[in-house]
């Protein structure tokens, strides 16, 4: 009997003691499984980020083709507007040049017709049997002679340029319906771009973080530059201390802008109303061009590139530069509105900003045609900080000097 309560006492003391072990392995097993399923639902959160992040980029790329497309639209509609309206203005010029003419010429010509008029009821053989003298009678008939083929001849002439009236009155008419045409197209397709630049802007803040950051950045590095060159050198440095790069690179698979040149777009539809070497009204001489553009006119990235600035710049206004690479940069203002971003990779062709109703005032302005008050879109190419001339760079149907 007390072989038998030691041995019960013996088993309990091996036993008791192993419960707490058992309980705090069960805690650490169950507090494990939860680690393990918050690591489950944190990997499962974090792939339906980078789906949705992927089809966020997808639909952005989309959506950028689409501007692109739809921005080339707009200005074939911006070319064809102005050449219409460029051909009524000189249609219209012509109407009223010849207009005048015939004014000028209706007494001769109802002096002609009236002359002609009664030769056709007396013609020259009614002369034979006439009182007057052979000698007279000859004369007369010779006089007529001449002069029939001639009032004839201005006739003729006459009933030529009143049908050429005509017809130019036919065709100002087809051209002020194509033009109303043309002006529905473009207000259309204006509208289409103001869509997709909406909806590309929406998606790019889901993509784009520190936008109040990046502004104040550049508002600091604008107060402290003097000059535009200052300011590239300082974006510049920035752009090393962050990325450690010395020179930006050309975006992944673009052509080298190098091997653009005499092949770049305008930014803007028109013709260029400031030379690059121009004196300006101060004396000094113009580091880039003006481009006197259509109101309201859309303006593209002319290269490939990346956005490093994009904000008001001293007397420029609204200025938006673009780094192409090799030293390269786009300087773009005299615009109503902005679209790009900093930091945001352009195409070549991309949509960026869009013009006002009337031109603006700029420091520096030249004296140059007052092109009906039209919107002036300032274009500067420099490399490594430095001005170059960017009408050599520009595509042979762009290079169009007005005056």
């Amino acid at each position: 009997m007390l072989r038998a309560g030691l041995l019960a006492g013996f088993m309990a003391g091996l036993l008791y003691p192993a419960l707490p072990a058992y309980t705090a392995d069960n805690k650490a097993e169950k507090k494990l499984q939860a680690v393990e399923e918050a690591l489950k639902k944190h990997r499962d959160q974090r792939r339906a980020l980078q789906t949705k992040a992927k089809l966020l980029g997808q639909d952005l790329k989309s959506m950028r083709k689409s501007l692109i497309g739809t921005a080339a639209s707009v200005q074939r509609y911006e070319d064809m507007v102005s050449d219409f309206e460029t051909r009524l203005a000189a249609l219209a010029a012509e109407q009223n040049a010849k207009t005048k003419i015939l004014a000028r010429r209706r007494g001769h010509l109802a002096n002609t017709l009236g002359t002609l008029a009664r030769l056709s009821r007396h013609p020259p053989e009614a002369l034979i049997v006439s009182p007057a003298s052979p000698v007279d009678m000859v004369r007369g008939s010779m006089v007529l002679s001449a002069v029939v083929p001639r009032l004839e001849a201005r006739a003729a002439k006459l009933a030529s340029e009143l049908d050429a009236l005509r017809r130019l009155r036919i065709e100002i008419g087809q051209k002020r319906v194509r033009l109303a045409s043309a002006n529905q197209g473009l207000s259309k397709e204006r509208t289409a771009l103001d869509r997709l630049l909406k909806r590309t802007a929406r998606q790019r803040q889901l993509t784009l973080k520190s936008s109040a950051r990046e502004k104040r950045r550049l508002k600091r590095l604008a107060s402290q530059a003097k000059d535009l060159k200052a300011l590239i050198a300082k974006l510049e440095a920035e752009e090393r201390k962050r990325t450690g790069i010395k020179v930006l690179p050309p975006p992944p698979g673009a052509t080298p802008f190098s091997a653009e040149m005499g092949r770049l777009p305008l930014p803007a539809r028109g013709p260029v109303v400031l030379r690059f070497g121009e004196q300006l009204e101060t004396g000094l001489k113009s580091k880039g061009i003006k481009v006197a553009t259509r109101p309201n006119a859309t303006v593209v990235a002319p290269h490939d590139g990346r956005v490093v600035f994009a904000g008001a710049f001293r007397s420029y206004g609204r200025l938006l530069i673009i780094a192409h690479g090799e030293g390269y940069h786009t300087l773009i203002a005299g615009m109503a509105q902005i679209d790009g971003e900093v930091g945001q990779w352009l195409l070549a062709g991309e949509p960026v900003g869009q013009m006002g109703n009337r031109r603006g005032v700029a420091k520096g302005t030249a004296k140059v045609a007052d092109n009906g008050g039209l919107p002036q879109l300032y274009l500067e190419l420099r490399r490594q900080g430095e001005p170059i001339n960017p009408l050599t760079w520009l595509a042979p149907s762009d290079r169009k000097v007005d005056g």
